[in-house]
């Protein structure tokens, strides 16, 4: 169905292979402690421990992540790009589809997904989602659909989708508890609804498929299964039946009228459906079984009288009922006494699907709602943000998204950034709740592995977007990790803008489309920093640290693009994203970047400037903190304030699981440091007020060091002297005098050898004309001196 154009949408109406599996262990080097001991090792008197939030949480009708199918890591079968989907009333069986090859990897019963050792199921989770309860069916890792009769797997490394050629995802429609899945196999459009029959102590799996108009036959894979013999037809088999047994029987049987289509069994161990060409859209219906031998009656018996070719998909694609009503919060307005202080509004953790509040992006309607997600896949929008806060209508209008980092609002329609994919999200019957889930683009490859994070979601004025993919610990010649990714506005082209990321978490861009990120300090990644992102370059990561050796170096391996400025270890251990102060709202900062610290729960003024085309700048910690780890942030149109949000998961001292604060602009006097600038004999600094003569004049004022950092694979990248750079350590530098300008605002560092550096740090303790103490340090890199 192409709801692409046709829909509402929100408006502001109310192979990895074992290799990877391996190296997950390896996640404690952002902090994360491994998992607790097994039951079996805790005293018998010891009390089992609560299940985690997100283990506990109802995530809704399905969930996208990385789905592992086999129980024994020798079976190993992934779906990269799962959807498990809940089946029948009382979720008595559970199916995977794998967008990336449009098959279905697994069909189970007795459970749904075990996420204890996922990121969404625990704070320190490594690996992907594993079925829960007795595999039914299954098929191996391989196109869903042949092509020209081959079901032969074309991808390189087999990584990432079909060629959309051959086929291609376009997305999942929600109604009630059911999902219908859309799709193209080559030029042919597909609805697909899964579902279960449970009766007599027997499960069937059903596939409902809606083919369109076709010139040519087509084969889909039903299932796999391994070295087994065929079941003979006589006695309990029925006509249209398809049946392999190994150890147990795995049954494939069409239901309706069959308009051609045949079951057929390859080689003893893959069954297929045969269908012909179309003169026009057909639906058909599987039914899938598995048992003893002495039961198979008992399938063919439960659907015999059966001759219901399935629901109206077509019309279960325009929009269902709703399923979660809004809660209200009341906000607190922050009891700071300076320019900036940071409201709360309340999250509603205490809430009936028992959601985990990780908030982990956000972004703005027109009117002034806005619209965050969460890591464990939830999108809400949230209304009545107004001066006091007092009450805040949380609605959640979206499940299952594969943890979401990054969400931006264009033309009031909300597009979420996933490990998968982009989702573009549509609201078919205007209930407030999205009702379609298109796939806008899913070109780039998911890795399972904990690092591979997609990052972030912005776009530039031509409405192209941006994200990026980490990269710590993912092999770096696995394509589009370790690199910012744009993608064309109407997400029909990817491509890599970017390269050398280890942990990228957030970017931003600035009115005249400067594009920049920030890097976590690690391997490779002397400190935490900020770039100037430009088409085709690189920022120093060179991939994962075990496999670093000449043959690997890109083309730059002799240096790497120079950052805005490298942010000392101390302040910012692990970076979030950045944002432009838009308007005239938020005091003096007009067009300044500011910079989110995830590892150390603060916000960041940067001053830069460029010196013969090179950036360059530096620093300064506002005085606020927040309860969690900040990482994404922007301008609200309606009020003009900033809005930050952020969780605890990976490295942080945050207190809390997640926040979503307002950090509002009392109009109290500004006193900071306002710009930031190089020159041939020193470092003007300018402040946004006049300050005292007398103290700012001062060298005992000042103190200034400096430092390089190594560029190395190891983890812990030494401090050394700029003056021995074969000695460790940091540099006093020193201030031979201060000049201040005539209106008493910038005082110029007189330093008459001054040299580029990668650390400085300017400490000041003075005061303004009026006598109000200021003091604090600016962490700056000098690139160049003019």
């Amino acid at each position: 169905m192409g709801a692409k154009e046709s829909s509402t949408r929100y408006s502001r109406k109310p192979a990895l292979d074992l290799f990877f599996l391996s190296i997950l262990s390896f996640s404690s080097l952002l902090g994360w402690a491994g998992e607790a001991k097994n039951d079996q090792e805790k005293k018998p008197n010891k009390e089992t421990p609560k299940p985690k939030r997100g283990v506990q949480m109802e995530y809704g009708p399905f969930l996208s992540y990385s789905v592992r199918s086999a129980t024994k890591p020798k079976d190993e079968n992934i779906a990269c790009k799962g959807i498990a989907i809940k089946l029948g009333k009382n979720n008595e069986a559970s199916i995977c589809f794998d967008a990336d090859l449009m098959r279905f990897s697994a069909g189970w019963t007795g459970g749904f997904l075990d996420l204890a050792k996922t990121n969404i199921g625990d704070l320190k989770g490594t690996d992907p989602a594993t079925i829960q309860g007795a595999l039914k069916f299954s098929t191996a890792i391989a196109p869903g659909w042949a092509k020209n009769e081959s079901f032969s797997d074309p991808r390189v490394a087999a990584q990432g989708p079909l060629h959309a050629a051959w086929a291609h995802y376009k997305g999942l429609f929600l109604n009630g508890d059911k999902v219908v899945l859309s799709y193209t196999v080559g030029d042919v459009d597909v609805l697909e609804l899964p579902d279960v029959i449970a009766k007599d102590g027997q499960d069937v799996f059903t596939r409902t498929i809606r083919v369109g108009k076709s010139a040519a036959p087509m084969s889909v894979l039903i299932c796999d299964v391994p070295q087994a013999v065929s079941v003979p037809s006589e006695g309990v088999a029925q006509k249209g039946m398809a049946a392999l047994e190994n150890g147990s029987v795995t049954a494939a049987l069409i239901i309706g009228e069959t308009q051609g289509a045949a079951l057929a069994i390859l080689d003893n161990s893959r069954i297929v459906l045969r269908l012909p060409a179309l003169i026009a859209a057909t639906t058909f219906k599987i039914a899938i079984w598995n048992g003893t031998r002495t039961d198979l009656s008992k399938f063919v018996g439960l659907i015999k009288d059966d001759r219901n070719p399935g629901r109206d998909l077509v019309d279960m694609c325009k929009g269902g009922p709703t399923h979660w009503p809004p809660l209200v919060t009341k906000g607190t307005l922050g009891a700071e006494s300076g320019p900036y202080v940071a409201d709360t509004l309340t999250l509603p953790e205490d809430n009936p699907w028992n959601a985990w509040m990780r908030v982990s992006a956000l972004d703005f309607f027109s009117d002034g709602r806005a619209a965050v997600s969460t890591l464990n896949g939830d999108v809400w929008i949230v209304s009545g943000i107004d001066s006091q806060l007092e009450n805040l209508s949380w609605k959640r209008i979206a499940v299952g998204l594969y943890e979401p980092l990054g969400l931006k609002i264009v033309k009031d329609t909300i597009y979420v950034l996933g490990r998968d994919q982009i989702t573009r999200l549509h609201d078919l019957n205007n209930d407030g709740e999205a009702d379609y889930y298109e796939n806008f683009n899913n070109d780039s490859i998911t890795s399972p592995i904990y690092h591979a994070f997609g990052f972030d979601l912005q776009t530039d004025r031509e409405g192209n977007f941006y994200y990026m993919k980490g990269g710590n610990q993912v092999l770096h010649d696995l394509p589009f990790h370790s690199a910012m990714l744009k993608v064309s506005a109407d997400g029909g082209k990817l491509e890599v803008f970017a390269t050398g990321l280890r942990a990228p978490n957030g970017m931003g861009i600035g009115p005249n489309d400067e594009i920049v990120c920030g890097d976590n300090q690690g391997h490779w990644i002397s400190s935490s920093k900020i770039n100037l992102v430009k088409p085709g370059g690189f920022y120093g990561y060179m991939g994962d640290p075990r496999r670093a050796d000449p043959k690997h170096l890109p083309p730059t391996h002799d240096g790497y693009d120079a950052p805005i400025c490298f942010v000392p270890y101390a302040w910012d251990n692990s970076s979030g994203g950045q944002v432009y102060v838009e308007g005239d709202k938020w005091g003096p900062f007009k067009g300044h970047m500011l910079h989110l610290s995830y590892g150390k729960s603060c916000l960041f003024h940067v001053m830069t400037e460029n010196v013969d085309g090179q950036a360059q700048g530096g620093v300064f910690r506002m005085p606020l903190t927040f309860a969690s780890g900040i990482m994404r942030a922007r301008f609200n149109p309606h009020d003009g304030q900033l809005y930050v949000c952020g969780l605890k998961g990976w490295q942080t001292n945050a207190s809390r699981d997640g926040i979503l604060s307002r950090v509002r602009y009392t109009g109290k006097p500004v006193n900071m440091p306002f710009e930031l600038h190089i020159v041939h004999d020193g470092v003007q600094i300018a402040f946004t007020s006049a300050l005292d003569a007398t103290a700012a004049s001062d060298v005992q004022s000042y103190e200034v060091e400096q430092w390089n950092y190594a560029w190395t694979k190891e983890y812990n990248a030494p401090e050394l002297s700029v003056a021995n750079p074969e000695k460790k350590g940091h540099d006093p530098v020193t201030i031979q005098s201060v000049k201040l300008s005539p209106d008493h605002k910038t005082v110029t560092l007189v330093i008459p050898d001054i040299k580029p550096v990668m650390q400085m740090v300017i400490k000041y303790k003075i005061q303004t004309a009026d006598g109000t103490p200021l003091s604090g340090a600016i962490g700056n890199t000098i690139n160049k001196v003019p």
